[in-house]
């Protein structure tokens, strides 16, 4: 048995007996008056209203008698599409009988040979067209057909279909069926129609694109999840995605990854113990010893750290308290920036008061190292961009993350752009 959704077997009984309308057939006339519309032969015209008067009975074997009847009269294309009409009707009703407390589970298979017809017949109506196309593509699909099923959901659509599911099923079938680079651009036109998506849609897009080695769409389809549902938990596993798992997509260095944690500091994504220590460790290895305490101390409050913590978390505690005590104020240092040639040690100056949180002390700097010159401008305008942020300095952010061009750097300031507009929700 297969299992196609609801609103597909839906689809198929709209045209078939559930939904069987005939008009009063038109009987061949003769030459010298040409019939408007289908003309039928009169033996396949007596047997479609007997076949008519037998659904609305609900007297399958009198149908079932009546289409044999046309199907053996019928002589034209019109003859042939009314007779595979009433044919696929009767399928679909007894599909649709046998499938009652089956949940949607039923075999499509005595479906095809009529719905082949219906295409295949030039006589078929062109506003049924489509939705034949697509109900006979759901069947290749549901079977792995995949290169059945992408060219009768392309002509379904190309022919009007209206149903809501297909651009998803076509970019599917393209997928499955090799055309990884086709299905994503199905995707991106989608997406790009405005209309809502599931979060299903942007883990499918991350998923294949990245299996498929699209870097650049995995990465744009991962600023469109946390974009579309900026949840802590969305901005956790996106970030998580993108550098922070076992087989991440950009192998970040540290200081580059302290960016990221600084980010799922701010949207409030840092799940567990184990993400604090990572954070915290990594901000006293490159030299920041106040943020690896504050990091420390706001996993405690929140509880995000045991209140035992782990042997690893003392110690990294302890660590950063005897570093902050031995460095004392930086008053000196930030003069010795100021009056250095070039900008280095003012960018690690104004590093330095990011740490502690003195955002306005560390945007002046960065700005100075910027003026100077001699500084990795990628880097130092991703700190500014990032103290502005905090700061509230939105628009200024944004210009600062802007002129942040090289990768990876210009990835991390995308997602900080990406929070400015749409911060976290719980």
């Amino acid at each position: 048995m297969k299992r196609i959704s609801t609103a597909v077997l839906t689809t198929m009984l709209v045209t078939g007996a559930a939904g069987v309308t005939m008009a009063t057939p038109v009987f061949a006339k003769k030459k010298e008056e040409p019939a408007k519309g289908p003309a039928y032969t009169q033996a396949v015209a007596i047997a479609a209203q007997k076949a008519k008067a037998a659904f609305a009975a609900k007297d399958m074997a009198a149908a079932e008698a009546a289409t044999v009847e046309a199907e053996g009269a019928a002589k034209t294309d019109d003859d042939r599409y009314l007779a595979t009409f009433l044919r696929y009707a009767l399928v679909s009703q007894k599909i649709a009988d046998a499938s009652t407390g089956t949940n949607g589970a039923f075999d499509p298979t005595p479906m095809i040979a009529p719905l082949d017809s219906l295409i295949a017949n030039p006589a078929t109506p062109a506003d049924l067209r489509p939705q034949f196309e697509y109900s006979r593509a759901t069947i290749a699909y549901d079977q792995k057909n995949w290169a059945l099923a992408t060219q009768l959901f392309t002509a379904a659509q190309t022919h009007g279909s209206t149903q809501q599911n297909l651009p998803l099923y076509l970019a599917k079938a393209k997928i499955q069926g090799g055309n990884a680079a086709g299905g994503m651009a199905d995707l991106d036109a989608l997406y790009a129609s405005g209309k809502p998506q599931t979060e299903d849609l942007f883990k499918y897009a991350i998923n294949t694109s990245y299996q498929a080695g699209l870097r650049a769409d995995t990465l744009k389809w991962i600023q469109r999840w946390v974009t579309a549902y900026p949840t802590e938990k969305t901005w956790r596993d996106a970030i998580g995605f993108y550098a922070l798992s076992a087989k991440p997509m950009a192998k970040l260095d540290k200081r580059q990854r302290v960016d990221l944690f600084r980010l799922m500091r701010q949207t409030k994504s840092l799940a567990d113990q184990a993400y604090y220590e990572e954070y915290a460790q990594s901000a006293g290895d490159i030299g920041l010893p106040d943020e690896a305490k504050a990091v420390i101390d706001e996993g405690k409050a929140n509880g995000r750290i045991p209140a035992v913590p782990s042997s690893a978390i003392k110690g990294l505690a302890t660590d950063a308290a005897a570093q902050i005590a031995a460095e004392g104020s930086f008053d000196s240092l930030e003069k010795k920036a100021a009056a250095a040639p070039t900008g280095p040690l003012s960018a690690q100056t104004g590093d330095a008061y990011f740490g502690r949180g003195n955002y306005a002390k560390a945007i002046a700097l960065y700005k100075q190292a910027l003026s100077k010159g001699g500084v990795n401008t990628d880097e130092v305008n991703t700190h500014l961009g990032m103290a502005l942020a905090i700061s509230g300095d939105k628009e200024g952010a944004k210009a600062a993350f802007t002129a942040v061009t090289g990768a990876p750097r210009n990835e991390i300031a995308a997602f900080w752009m990406i929070w400015l507009d749409h911060p976290p929700t719980s």
